[in-house]
């Protein structure tokens, strides 16, 4: 059975749910089904009738019925599996829907909250792509261009002889995706830039550390371009950038006009996420496109442990 699309729509009732527009789109160019969820509980209501179990269950019913018009309103007639979650912890909900419809992505409307907020309080984008075992499809509010721009990010690099599994399996979802929305495709790798004070610090050896550091930019940018060869793509689709991998992707996203930013990400236990950062997480808060978060075959999501 083909895995569905599922899209979760903001709390706000009166919201234009973009999301839901692009997952739509996206289930109709997969040919898949379109689970539609959204957490109608409201504290502020809840609140208000305290202890009343009577007037807590006509509140319920009647806000479930206004996102179920909310919701016809926004599907047109188009055929989807809808569900009005009730919980007070909105990931709570969304967990036990995910794990059992199991869908091949997830699309979700990004949170414009700042980059320290979202660091103190983790938001929904953040946790998904942390916990939820599919692809995480994170969307703003601009609509895509007709044909849409694909950038897809890889970094082919393992150290060894193999090719990078997860590198794969992006590039794979990349290109099903373009053939899939009738999109261009480019594929970059982003190379760490130097930091200064490093250089500073070298002192005399820095001829001979600028001749490895060239050495080191050679040879990633050959692993690079046989990668990309051999997963079919054209030299005119390639793009080497060179900076820090966040802000360098979402330069080049803005300046090129990018719809969809693809890249890969692992799950990491706190310790791991604290000291190395997570660039998924990262990317998102920078870039101004959209960005689809593929996980790896061996991802272990937290919900089944």
């Amino acid at each position: 059975m083909t895995q569905p699309v599922m899209v979760v729509l903001d709390t706000d009732l009166k919201s234009p749910q973009p999301a839901f527009e692009k997952a739509k789109q996206l289930a109709a160019a997969r040919g898949t089904s379109l689970v539609i969820a959204v957490n109608g509980y409201c504290s502020a209501m809840v609140r208000a009738v305290g202890y009343d179990k009577q007037r807590l269950e006509a509140a319920t019913t009647q806000i479930r019925h206004a996102w179920e018009k909310r919701i016809a309103s926004l599907a047109h007639g188009m055929t989807c599996s809808a569900h009005v979650l009730w919980e007070k912890r909105e990931i709570d909900a969304l967990r036990d829907i995910i794990l059992q419809f199991n869908p091949a992505v997830l699309v979700v409307h990004t949170s414009a909250e700042s980059g320290l907020k979202r660091h103190l309080f983790t938001p929904r984008d953040w946790q998904l792509i942390r916990k939820a075992p599919c692809d995480v499809l994170c969307i703003h509010s601009q609509p895509w261009q007709n044909p849409p721009s694909l950038l897809l990010a890889v970094d082919p690099e393992t150290g060894k002889d193999e090719v990078d599994s997860l590198s794969v399996k992006v590039t794979a979802q990349a290109q099903a995706i373009a053939q899939q929305l009738d999109g261009s495709l480019k594929v970059c790798h982003v190379m760490d830039a130097v930091d200064d004070s490093l250089v500073l610090l070298m002192g005399e050896a820095l001829s001979e550390f600028s001749g490895s550091l060239e050495d080191i930019k050679e040879s990633q940018k050959a692993v690079f371009k046989r990668f990309a060869s051999g997963q079919g793509f054209a030299s005119d689709q390639l793009v080497m950038l060179e900076g820090a991998v966040a802000p360098t992707l979402s330069h080049y996203c803005k300046d090129n006009d990018v719809d969809l930013l693809i890249v890969g990400t692992v799950h990491r236990k706190l310790p791991e996420r604290l000291l190395l950062g997570a660039t998924a997480e990262a990317v998102i808060t920078r870039a101004s496109c959209d960005v689809l978060v593929v996980k790896p075959d061996d991802f272990q999501t937290p919900w089944k442990s």
